[in-house]
């Protein structure tokens, strides 16, 4: 396809049918922080927050992968794909931070890796034309805030298990939010 003659619509609306809106990496997500709740009624301390951390470089690959399975274009060529690409790599900056505050207070690493993971799913609201998107940021940056250190003694069993379940309403959102698109799309032609 000959993206340098799409409009910026056509742009977004060539992504949303390629990518359908991302929703394979909320799949890898969910399972990131199921596994991290799991784990804190096994493990405790430093060496969950350090699960916390290596764990995180897993979500991406896994969303690749599931990406495949569910036959989702999620590495499309499209310009705005490479911007979601872009906007997506700016966890990793993200790295440093956790590590000074594993390093200094690691029962905050469940609100930390949190509310940061939440801003950077600010921009796809408007890459994908998606309200969906801010749902999930608000979400995100208030339960991890809120019980990730104002209700700091839980952190480790509450953030997980309820961001699995703002990333499994983000996931049923974005495939409705695509499949109303596809119906909206089929009646324009």
């Amino acid at each position: 396809m000959n993206y340098q003659t799409l409009t910026l619509s056509q742009l977004k609306q060539d992504l949303i049918r390629d990518a359908r809106k991302g929703y394979p990496i909320f799949i890898a997500g969910a399972l990131y922080w199921f596994v991290m709740g799991i784990l804190g009624f096994y493990l405790e301390g430093k060496t969950l927050a350090l699960c916390y951390l290596l764990g995180t470089g897993s979500i991406f690959p896994l969303g690749i992968m599931i990406s495949r399975l569910c036959k989702v274009n999620f590495l499309s060529k499209n310009p705005l794909g490479t911007l979601g690409g872009i906007i997506g790599g700016i966890q990793a900056f993200y790295l440093p931070l956790w590590i000074v505050i594993y390093m200094e207070h690691y029962e905050w690493i469940p609100m930390a890796i949190g509310l940061l993971g939440a801003s950077h799913f600010l921009p796809y609201m408007w890459i994908y034309e998606s309200k969906t998107y801010l749902f999930l940021s608000i979400a995100m940056a208030l339960t991890s805030f809120v019980f990730g250190y104002v209700l700091i003694e839980m952190a480790f069993l509450l953030v997980p298990f309820l961001l699995t379940l703002a990333y499994l309403i983000t996931v049923g959102s974005l495939i409705r939010e695509t499949q109303n698109f596809g119906r909206k799309e089929t009646l324009r032609r």
